[in-house]
């Protein structure tokens, strides 16, 4: 346990194209370090400098779309890979690519408004389908797309996806030859195109049958300021441009390649150390959208399908899905144990079906989402209210629900949705403090002895996750309220006597917590601080948060797989909460570096 662990430590356009093409990078397939290179140093600033600037030099309604290969399996690249084969080489033969491509809201409502060129300009046939809506206004959340590309083992490419209205086609523009990666003369099965408002322009086609190949020998990943914008797994800042805390970028980074025994040697427990407690296919996508390196997306795609195949238990029917810890003849009547909830990973299956359209992952979603929607009557019923009982159930119970909403926006669900947040505000207006308050002797008798009304700020924070989750969804405007209230009592009674930590517990009789030995859960808990900014434009909300970070990063423990994904998955919201613009009486005093 947390507690415990503490207290046996000691506090704690063409040039920028050929520039990427030369770069001597490496590429792997499937997150597996080279034996060249470390995991941990294979950051690739300078792809991720150079596609950026790629962004900074596209016109509007456009993103470069980075095209990488997997190496060959036979041995690791030497130097960077030729952008064209020796006179005579058998070219390389066409895979089909596809992709996930996420949208903030209101930016498209068509794919068909989509089109991609090649690195010399021509357009590539193209299919597309919606993934996803934004419920609020119906705007396409993440579009699919998939086209044939043909490139060499390790060699990358840079194509152009425009969204929106065409522009007027160019005069007389000259043929050329096609470049490494674009396809031969040839459409994907059944893609001829529509037409989308101006002469000689395709858009894509419609294609609502389209299946994605997200293993596939092809990768193609956007810029990370691409995704943080697109809002996909909600505010975020790329890793490049995070000036303010690079200690974090480096320890996160290295304790990953140095975690012994390894991340991925871990495997299913119900009750030791978990592999994907505090939802690790969710840390990793978030990992791989702060930097938008393939390496990093095959990584945290493996994790995904690691999770669905080892950790899932479906009904016969598959429409029910719940953690195979729950006991096997377990049925929506009666409730679901405390350590299934917190191992119901909603957020990181639906960041896998944004970003590949994989329908095993959607499939993954909504099983869980209605197994509990189903078990809520149970949860809720009976002797006591199992979600009250501790914030990190409602937590995860709201995430769950959330991320089921958000691929099938009902009525109904959106109800179910409303009656949480509705049990969540009645909670904390129940007392006076602002925290959640419970039993905390019930929560963890080995924790707490006496404490019938108390409170913990990091499961508080992973409750405000949720509820931010929920409002991106709905707009629902209570939760400004709700998180300025969590965030005044986490900063005035909740923090400890020498400001550098917050208390594990708040409200124990028999233990203060007042010491920083969990510092390290600081990073966890900030989001708090950054949400209440991002809700209220109050900017003392980031001069408290940045307070405790420097702390937190200091004392970062993340020698395991839930330490590390508690981290990955809070901080980068953090950054991404101080980066964004505020309340507009406050936009514009923070930016990125402060």
């Amino acid at each position: 346990m947390d507690a415990q662990r503490a207290k046996a430590r000691p506090a704690a356009r063409r040039r920028l194209a050929a520039l990427l093409l030369a770069a001597p990078l490496l590429w792997t397939s499937c997150g597996r370090p080279s034996a060249r290179v470390p995991a941990a140093r294979r950051v690739e600033p300078r792809v991720r400098a150079v596609l950026e600037a790629h962004v900074a030099a596209a016109r509007a309604g456009s993103v470069p779309l980075l095209l990488v290969a997997d190496a060959a399996t036979s041995a690791p690249a030497k130097g960077p890979p030729p952008a064209k084969g020796p006179p005579g080489a058998t070219p390389p033969p066409e895979a089909v690519v596809s992709s996930g491509v996420p949208f903030p809201p209101g930016a498209l409502r068509d794919v068909r408004l989509l089109r991609l060129r090649h690195g010399r300009g021509g357009q590539v046939p193209l299919r597309a389908k919606p993934l996803a809506v934004w419920p609020l206004d119906g705007s396409i959340r993440s579009a699919l797309i998939a086209f044939h590309a043909a490139l060499a083992p390790g060699e990358r490419a840079i194509y152009t996806l425009e969204h929106g209205a065409p522009p007027r086609p160019a005069k007389d523009a000259p043929p050329g030859e096609p470049p490494a990666g674009a396809p031969r003369d040839r459409a994907p099965a059944g893609s001829a195109g529509q037409r989308a408002d101006a002469p000689g322009i395709e858009g894509a086609t419609l294609d609502e049958s389209l299946l994605p190949d997200p293993d596939g020998p092809i990768a193609a990943v956007l810029p990370p300021s691409w995704y943080a914008a697109s809002q996909v797994c909600g505010p975020q800042l790329p890793a490049i441009d995070d000036r303010r805390f690079p200690g974090f970028e480096s320890g996160i980074e290295g304790a990953l390649a140095r975690m012994t025994p390894a991340y991925d040697a871990y495997g299913v427990s119900c009750a030791g150390a978990h592999r994907t407690y505090y939802d690790g296919p969710h840390a990793l996508y978030q990992r791989f959208l702060r930097n938008g390196d393939a390496a990093r997306y095959r990584r945290a795609r493996a994790e995904a399908v690691w999770y669905r195949q080892h950790e899932l238990r479906f009904s016969p029917d598959r429409r029910l899905a719940v953690h195979v810890c729950e006991k096997e003849d377990w049925t929506p009547a009666a409730p679901l144990s405390w350590q299934v909830l917190r191992r119901m990973l909603g957020q990181g299956m639906l960041d896998d079906y944004l970003l590949t359209g994989d329908p095993a992952a959607k499939e993954a979603v909504l099983a869980m989402g209605e197994a509990l929607r189903l078990n809520l009557p149970a949860l809720t019923g009976g002797k006591e209210d199992v979600l009250r009982a501790t914030e990190r159930n409602m937590a995860w119970a709201m995430m769950t629900l959330s991320s089921y909403y958000a691929l099938d926006p009902r009525p109904e669900l959106l109800a179910v949705l409303r009656g949480l947040a509705d049990r969540t505000v009645a909670w904390q207006r129940q007392g006076a403090s602002g925290a959640f308050e419970h039993d905390l002797h019930r929560a963890d008798p080995t924790e707490c002895e006496r404490g019938p009304r108390g409170g913990s700020p990091f499961m508080t924070a992973l409750l405000v996750d949720a509820l931010m989750d929920y409002r991106a969804l709905t707009g629902d405007p209570r939760v400004r309220d709700v998180v300025a209230r969590a965030a005044d009592w986490l900063a005035e009674r909740a923090i400890t006597s020498d400001r550098r930590a917050l208390r594990y517990l708040w409200g124990c009789e028999t233990d203060a917590y007042d010491d920083s030995g969990t510092a390290d859960l600081n990073l966890l808990i900030v989001p708090v601080f950054g949400a209440a900014y991002a809700l209220t434009g109050d900017p003392r909300w980031i001069d408290v948060g940045d307070a405790l970070a420097d702390v937190g990063v200091k004392e970062m423990w993340v020698k395991q797989p839930k330490h590390w994904n508690q981290a990955m998955r809070a901080f980068g919201r953090y950054l991404g909460y101080r980066a964004a613009p505020a309340a507009p009486a406050t936009a514009g005093r923070l930016s990125a570096g402060r």
